[in-house]
């Protein structure tokens, strides 16, 4: 969809028309990187009493109109607030995205007047029927870029390997190696081995074994103060997340902000969040042998 000038049979708030005086409808709209999604963060500034009443009333709302046409993906984000944050899944967009601000009537608007009409316009009444657009607007269009570096390629990150220790039952994590080491117990380990070469039950896996050694190592690093994490810095391990967490999120590892994360969500979108389809693999019957239940 492309914001073009536009004539219509009542009056308009728009950067190419003079149908308002004094009067202006703007939007700043910012990407922003989220783990592998795209979040929009929209900021509208009206500048018209008239139709700023109307949006808290509930008479009209805007409405962000998002388009790519690679995909095919369309969406309307309708708010009755000037701020508003969307989260757009990555694969449902692909090169350029076109945002579109428009303020839209909720509901018919009889003899609808307003004092900044341009003087052509001063003395009539409209009826602005229900849907129909009351401000236009800049369109604003993202590219967005499908070359993102990740942690999903879990061998290049990750070395899962058997600990020795009889005595230890349950999962440790060694930070001091290029990679970062999981050991799992004898068992657990040869159970992984069998199961990690399938590729339906990666999600699976990565949830109960990378995905808690992830925000452990998170964890870990937060705790050091920012000037002594360029320890870690020699590691594989440290720069591939310091790369990822830079490019998902615009975050640094070593600043003061990286302490302020919440370890557990941000270790869940830089592995693209499994647990959905964990659940669902395992919920469709994954290892299911077809034998009924006895009544």
């Amino acid at each position: 969809m492309e914001i073009r000038p536009k004539l219509y049979p009542y009056p308009v708030l728009s950067y190419y028309s003079d149908d308002y005086v004094d009067s202006s409808f703007d939007t700043v709209i910012t990407p922003v990187r989220d783990g592998y999604n795209i979040r929009i963060d929209f900021l509208a500034e009206v500048n018209n009493a008239g139709i700023s009443d109307l949006l808290v009333s509930g008479k009209a709302k805007i409405v962000y109109h998002l388009e790519c046409a690679q995909t095919g993906y369309r969406v309307a984000v309708s708010t009755s607030k000037y701020e508003l944050s969307h989260v757009i899944v990555n694969k449902m967009i692909s090169g350029r995205l076109q945002v579109c601000p428009f303020i839209v009537a909720e509901m018919e608007i009889a003899e609808y007047v307003n004092p900044n009409f341009h003087e052509d316009y001063r003395g009539f009444k409209f009826t602005i029927e229900e849907g129909c657009v009351m401000a236009v607007g800049k369109q604003v269009n993202i590219n967005v870029d499908k070359e993102i570096s990740d942690l999903s390629d879990t061998p290049s990150v990750f070395s899962i390997i058997k600990n020795d220790d009889e005595l230890v039952l349950g999962m440790v994590v060694d930070l001091d190696y290029k990679k970062i080491v999981i050991k799992l117990p004898e068992r657990e380990f040869f159970n992984f081995k069998s199961l990690k070469g399938q590729a339906l039950i990666q999600s699976v896996l990565n949830s109960l074994v990378v995905i808690p050694a992830l925000t452990y190592v998170l964890e870990e690093v937060s705790k050091r103060e920012p000037s002594e994490r360029y320890e870690y810095s020699s590691y594989a391990w440290y720069r591939t997340i310091k790369k990822s967490l830079a490019n998902k999120f615009s975050c640094d590892i070593d600043s003061e902000k990286f302490t302020d994360r919440n370890m557990l969500e941000t270790a869940q979108k830089l592995i693209n969040v499994p647990l959905s389809d964990a659940l669902q693999t395992l919920s469709s019957g994954y290892g299911n042998t077809g034998e009924e239940e006895d009544e």
